[in-house]
């Protein structure tokens, strides 16, 4: 049982592992500002943790966190710019007196949902693929839409532990120490399996170029795999 290549001790290592990844998750987010670098470099490691091949965990997040710092911030920020307008559209509504159509209230409720689909798969797109900020969102809201259920799960894998915390604020420890590592390392499985078939699309052909520009590139156009560029660095040196 107490064997290093034991399935109990394998067990405790990824346990390890994950509150490693959260630990440094947690830290590098408390600027606020940095928390979109923060996560997608979460994302990078967990992945790497899902397909066993990651070792470095603090190594390796550093790493990711610093060759996405501007990319994600970028991507941060635009989402909070959009979350503040729409704080601000529900303000208006709630307290401003006036009577709004109930077509603007679905209006707004479904660009808030557009929005929260979208962003469930942007910094797992931005750990996973090269791409401009303008595409990664794009993509990201393409990718929520092709897979809307897998999409509706994030969100909701985000909304419960808000909801706990609003009506149950003395819960905050416990989603701190239990949920965000666990989370990011749970949600990994899923989106390896979603993004699988678009990198087996970006993959170099054996006996012809693949042109990653073309329409038969989907919604991945102008896209590269992490992988592939970390290979091909690797092949440089």
């Amino acid at each position: 049982m107490f064997k290093l290549d034991s399935p109990f001790m394998n067990f405790l290592n990824k346990l390890c592992d994950i509150m490693i990844l959260k630990i440094m998750v947690l830290i590098f987010s408390i600027p606020i500002f940095t928390i979109g670098a923060s996560v997608t470099a979460g994302y990078y490691i967990s992945f790497k943790m899902v397909k066993n091949e990651e070792s470095y965990i603090c190594k390796g997040f550093l790493k990711a966190f610093k060759e996405n710092f501007k990319q994600a911030t970028a991507l941060w920020l635009i989402i909070l710019a959009a979350c503040g307008v729409l704080y601000v559209d529900y303000r208006i509504i709630a307290y401003s007196g006036l009577a709004f159509d109930r077509w603007i209230k679905l209006g707004l409720v479904t660009v808030t949902l557009i929005i929260a689909l979208g962003t469930s798969f942007v910094f797992a797109m931005q750990a996973r693929f090269y791409n401009t900020v303008k595409h990664t969102l794009k993509n990201a809201f393409l990718m929520a839409l092709s897979h809307l259920p897998s999409a509706l799960l994030f969100v909701v894998s985000y909304a419960v532990p808000l909801v706990l915390l609003y009506f149950f604020p003395q819960i905050l420890p416990v989603i701190v120490l239990l949920a965000i590592g666990l989370m990011i390392y749970l949600k990994s499985f899923l989106f390896l399996r979603i993004f699988k078939k678009y990198e087996d699309a970006l993959a170099p052909k054996e006996e012809e170029e693949f042109d990653i520009g073309s329409e038969d590139s989907g919604i991945f156009a102008g896209s590269e795999s992490m992988e592939q560029i970390s290979e091909n660095k690797a092949s440089k040196k």
